[in-house]
């Protein structure tokens, strides 16, 4: 907590609180740093950004609050710094990856300024979590994918599907007045094709068409276990291991049936990156700060670096052409951001790939308050 010295007369110490109290209650995280990186103060909201009490900061390293590698630099930095004066960060604004209590991460914006106080070097840094901004820049670029999308499906659903449903009837009838098994086979594959034509254009609609929202309290753990129960003889028959880590029971205020749906998008991925066996971890936690922290995670193939990053652009898809439409991701991303959270991905090749969801807690006495 910034506080004033004891030793002050009356009107510098009530300066000197009135500063303290207007640093305390600022908006943005300010934490001060002495040359050997630790913590001598943090505000309020440093303290709400990071998750930790003002006891396990003051006084310890502010390397605790930096992932890696930067916390493995970051004392080398300093020390770099005050020899040759040639700054990185300080005096230069930059946004930045902070570590919250727990490991997760939190983009931030950050600002130092370097200063003295009673003869000692102290370091100040001004922090503002980005965390809000970026998940509203994702869904802006969401947006505008889905009304590119939208413009593609409202021109080809009725040029395409009205000639399906023609085809898809003579097709049908073909079938019934066939005699011999193998043309009645031939006529099925027709109906079956002309069927996955018609369902692709269903779920092209689905995407592009603004979903009426649903606000009920969903139990996130049995909504995975139920989407995990669906495909039961799937991962038991490609001898897959399914390892559940759910801690505690968290609930999330949505639409139950299209968060199950996106689960099974995650899960048959998986299932998908994984023909000859391995293991699917899918683990649930719950904190007062982060909200709810859910991740599918898969032993299998993983993904190419370069295809990384157009996982979730419509039509694209690492699968062999016919086994995948390239819309399963965009729709997950659509529900996910639906329900005002996040959707990250990791992978290695060879290794596997981890879908990491954040969305906020719902707290059931709030409802009833």
């Amino acid at each position: 907590m910034f506080t004033a010295e004891p030793s002050m007369d009356t009107e510098a110490r009530q300066t000197a609180d009135r500063l303290a109290a207007i640093l305390e209650s600022a908006v943005d995280g300010i934490v001060t740093i002495d040359a050997k990186g630790m913590i001598d103060s943090v505000n309020q909201a440093a303290i709400e950004i990071f998750g930790f009490s003002r006891d396990e900061l003051v006084g310890r390293s502010v390397n605790q609050l930096m992932p890696s590698p930067a916390c493995d630099e970051h004392d080398a930095y300093i020390e770099n710094y005050l020899k040759t004066r040639k700054a990185k960060v300080i005096g230069i604004g930059r946004e930045v990856l902070g570590c919250r209590k727990g490991g997760m991460e939190v983009p931030l914006y950050l600002a130092v300024s370097e200063g003295r106080h009673n003869g000692e070097v102290l370091f100040t840094g001004i922090l503002r979590d980005l965390t809000d901004l970026h998940v509203a820049e994702e869904r802006a670029r969401a947006a505008e994918q889905l009304a590119s999308l939208s413009l593609i499906t409202a021109g080809i659903a009725h040029d395409i599907g009205t000639p399906m449903n023609v085809i898809l009837g003579y097709a049908d009838m073909l079938r019934d007045s066939l005699s011999d098994p193998k043309d009645r086979r031939r006529a099925e594959v027709i109906s079956e094709q002309v069927r996955r034509v018609t369902d692709l254009l269903q779920t092209l609609l689905n995407i592009a068409r603004p979903q009426k929202p649903v606000s009920v309290s969903v139990r996130v753990a049995e909504v995975l276990d139920h989407a995990l129960e669906f495909f039961r003889e799937k991962l038991r028959s490609r001898q897959i291991v399914v390892d559940r880590r759910y801690e505690g029971d968290p609930e999330v205020l949505g639409d139950r049936d299209r968060l199950e749906q996106m689960f099974l998008n995650l899960i048959v991925n998986a299932a998908d990156a994984m023909p000859k066996g391995g293991r699917l971890t899918v683990s649930v936690e719950s904190t007062s700060k982060d909200g709810i922290h859910i991740s599918i995670e898969d032993t299998g193939y993983g993904i190419e670096p370069e295809a990384l990053g157009r996982i979730f652009e419509p039509f694209y898809t690492s699968k062999d052409r016919g086994e995948g439409t390239g819309l399963g991701l965009v729709v997950s991303r659509s529900i996910v951001l639906d329900h005002r959270g996040t959707i990250e991905v990791e992978s290695e090749v060879r290794k596997g790939t981890r879908f990491t969801l954040h969305f906020p807690a719902f707290e059931r006495a709030s409802r009833t308050a």
